[in-house]
Formats: C-alpha cells, sequence, structure tokens
C-alpha cells in the first residue's frame, strides 16, 4: 500500500511539473501593434550594447574596446560550438563579449556561436569556426568588424559571393582567416596543446585597429533599464534543437547570485558554459532572446542553412520573439527594416524593450512548428 502512495505521488510530482512547463508556439499571432522605433540615445560613459558604465570595467592590458579607447567599433567573430562548447570545447574570450547568438548550423541540431565584441575586445579570442550567409547578413546590421575561419562556398549559400554581391554596399569590414589579406593573417594563430579545428585564435584587439578611422559603425544602441519586468515566472529555460542534440539542448537556469540565466549544456547539473580562460567559473546572461527565425536549407542539403533574419532580397524580415529577464517571461515581437537595419525588439505593448544591464545571448531559433524542437519555460 504505501508502494502504491508512494508511486501516485511520484506521478502527481511528474504531471505537477509537466503542468508548469509552457511551450511556447512560434507561430502564434500575437497581434502586436508596434510603436516605430527610432535610433537610442546613449549617455555619455554608458556602453550602448550592455548598458554598463564604461569606467566601472576592468580592461586588461592590450585589448581595445569602447571602454579602452572611447571608439565604437563592434567586431563580431565566429566562434564554435562544438560538443554544446564545454568541456574540452569550451571557447575562450567569450567572457568579454557583450552579445552571443547561437545560430543553426544544420538540420541536424548542430549550432555555431556568434560573439559581439564591444565594450571589451579581447587580443585571444577562439576557436574562430567558419561562417554561413546568415552570419553575413546579421554582421551586415552591426557594421563593424566581422571574423571568421573559412566560410560556405556553395552556390545559393556561397559566403564569398554574398561579400561579393553586397559590394560597395557591404558595411562589415571583413577577416578571413583563410582567405583574407596579409595584413592580419598574422593575428590568426593556433593555440598550444588544442587540436585542429578547435585551435584558431584571433587577436581581436589587433584587427580592430586595422579598421581605418574614417569607418564609423551605424548606431546599435538598446534600451536599458535597472527594473526588472513584470511578466510570468521564468526561472528555467529550455532550448531543445532535437531528441538527438543532447549535445546542444541547452537549460537556461536564473540564479539570483549571478543576476542572470547560466548555460547548462546537456542534461547535466553542472556542465555549464563557460571561458575556459577566465577566472569566473562560468557565464551569465542578464538578458536571453528567442528570435524565431526562417530557417531553410539550400539544395534541401542539412548542412547549407540559410537563417533569414532579413528577407530574401534584403527587405524587412519580422517574426514572434520572447524574452527572459530577471527571472521573468515576456512575449513579444521583433523587426529588422532590410539589410542596413537593426533588429528592434518590441515588447508585449509594441514598445521597444528595455533590457537590464549587462551581456545578452540571442538564440536565433526556426520558426517551424517541428514536434521534437521546442522552447518552453517554468
Amino acid at each position: 500500500m504505501k508502494r502504491i502512495a508512494a508511486l501516485l505521488t511520484a506521478l502527481c510530482l511528474l504531471l505537477a511539473q509537466a503542468l508548469a512547463e509552457t511551450t511556447i508556439d512560434p507561430k502564434e499571432a500575437r497581434n502586436i501593434p508596434l510603436t516605430e522605433a527610432g535610433e537610442n540615445e546613449t549617455p555619455d560613459g554608458i556602453s550602448p550594447t550592455t548598458g554598463r558604465t564604461l569606467s566601472k570595467l576592468y580592461v586588461p592590458e592590450g585589448y581595445a574596446g569602447l571602454a579602452a579607447t572611447g571608439r565604437y567599433l563592434p567586431m563580431l567573430v565566429q566562434i564554435g560550438n562544438d560538443g554544446g562548447g564545454v568541456g574540452n570545447r569550451a571557447p575562450w574570450g567569450v567572457a568579454y563579449a557583450d552579445i552571443l547568438y547561437e545560430t543553426p548550423l544544420t538540420r541536424s541540431h548542430e549550432t555555431r556561436i556568434t560573439a559581439v565584441f564591444s565594450d571589451m575586445i579581447p587580443d585571444s579570442v577562439g576557436f574562430v569556426r567558419s561562417a554561413r550567409i546568415g552570419h553575413v547578413w546579421l554582421s551586415e546590421e552591426w557594421g563593424g568588424g566581422f571574423l571568421f575561419y573559412g566560410q560556405q562556398e556553395v552556390e545559393g549559400s556561397d559566403v564569398k559571393a554574398e561579400i561579393k554581391r553586397l559590394g560597395a554596399d557591404l558595411r562589415s569590414v571583413i577577416f578571413s582567416g583563410i582567405t583574407g589579406g596579409t595584413n592580419f593573417k598574422r593575428y590568426f594563430t593556433s593555440r598550444a596543446g588544442a587540436k585542429s579545428p578547435y585551435d584558431v585564435d584571433a587577436n581581436v584587439a589587433a584587427m580592430s585597429r586595422l579598421v581605418p578611422e574614417e569607418h564609423v559603425a551605424p548606431n546599435h544602441a538598446f534600451r536599458f533599464t535597472d527594473d526588472a519586468p513584470d511578466g510570468d515566472s521564468a526561472t528555467r529555460v529550455y532550448i531543445k534543437w532535437g531528441d538527438s542534440a543532447k549535445l546542444y539542448n541547452s537549460r537556461l537556469v536564473y540564479r539570483k547570485e549571478w543576476n542572470g540565466y547560466l548555460r547548462y549544456m546537456g542534461t547535466s547539473k553542472t556542465n555549464w558554459y563557460a571561458d575556459r580562460d577566465s577566472d569566473d567559473s562560468a557565464v551569465a546572461f542578464q538578458n536571453v532572446i528567442v528570435q524565431f527565425t526562417r530557417v531553410n536549407y539550400n539544395h534541401n542539403n542539412k548542412n547549407e542553412p540559410i537563417m533569414y533574419v532579413i528577407g530574401e532580397n534584403g527587405e524587412a524580415a519580422e517574426g514572434n520573439a520572447d524574452f527572459f529577464l530577471g527571472g521573468k517571461h515576456i512575449s513579444g515581437y521583433w523587426k529588422r527594416d532590410g539589410m542596413t537595419s537593426r533588429t528592434v525588439y518590441y515588447d508585449a505593448s509594441g514598445e521597444e524593450i528595455a533590457l537590464l544591464r549587462g551581456r545578452t545571448l540571442i538564440v536565433i531559433f526556426p520558426d517551424d512548428a517541428a514536434s521534437k524542437r521546442s522552447v518552453s519555460y517554468e
């Protein structure tokens, strides 16, 4: 009898847990009337990408960035997320990133990280990996430097061809470690003790100094607040790329003592995302944005993703977005007006959302309702 009672209690607990977890419908018609957003003005001494007070940041010797030199020049770097980016595949330098994008790499659930460095630009970042066509479009909204080591060169999703097509309209300064110029290739090196292809290190600070002073990156400032928003409770967020994606599925857990979400990989309770060169034991995110985006596969090939962070011909793109800040969830929307426009994130009232000060994780997640892929929270 006691055994039956214990089983019933366990079943009730499992049922309660299942009922408490909310799965987001990426195609939900939210019908949010958007208020047109202009450019955000950032007060002197405040970071436009993190909202932090720049004078309070410790900048290591040899680093570049807004806090070091006063020059605003975001540098985007393609970073491997092989094996979920933990253990012996952990990256380095990401503790100084203002923003990390997680983007689809294959239909079989692998993902890749695009890091945005602006406040502080390190002299050692890795491991640097290749770019896809959607990453070019992502870099164009920032209009700073774009670093990668290798690229896809397939008709229909050819990175080199897309950079050439943009031509004089290309706003990013390209640093390709394999096909690039001799003035910066020396800043791509191999990290001692790491095996190829997980060894490519980039001196991003040195490459940022090669960008001509007359090159001015466009205003990409976010809105910021010191107050946690109202919303439904979301102390755990589950990013599920697929049943067979155990290395890439993540669990974002809000930790008040960190004032942010820690990113645990797979089913591990301790295997969190961290910078292997940092004294901190984990990389915390004050803001998590899930940007539901149309993702196609060129030639129906699982290795040729095209993520439409803009429209097919550079026109506007938009979709649902969900925000996780301070342990709360807010339903919203995103819109980007074109290739040279920034992506604006809107809250449920249609106003541009105000982020908490600190680091942001943006997950570019397919907007189709595949049964084995989901984003949920509790």
